[in-house]
């Protein structure tokens, strides 16, 4: 069976990285979002089918209780915090 559904190209992630960037420099400000540049460097990161993608913990504690997730820069600029994540599963 193949798979039909839509996937990102590496060139409509780095649009949406720099959207969701741009908001959050609008939202926050510039200092804030060098916080947030900071702590997404730091993060440890891993290559998946020629994206970055870097990992976050969730926090969740049932099921299999906390886990590493590897997501996209976008996302990270999308959260409300970085090191205090819930997966959908745990929220």
């Amino acid at each position: 069976m193949s798979h039909h559904g839509k996937t990102s190209t590496p060139k409509h992630e780095d649009a949406g990285l720099v959207r969701i960037r741009a908001q959050f420099v609008e939202w926050f400000g510039d200092a804030e979002a060098e916080r947030r540049a900071t702590a997404i460097a730091t993060l440890p990161r891993v290559e998946w089918r020629g994206r970055t993608l870097y990992t976050i913990r969730c926090l969740g504690d049932f099921g299999h209780g906390p886990h590493d997730m590897h997501v996209p820069a976008s996302l990270l600029w999308s959260l409300i915090n970085v090191h205090h994540f819930f997966c959908p599963y745990h929220r």
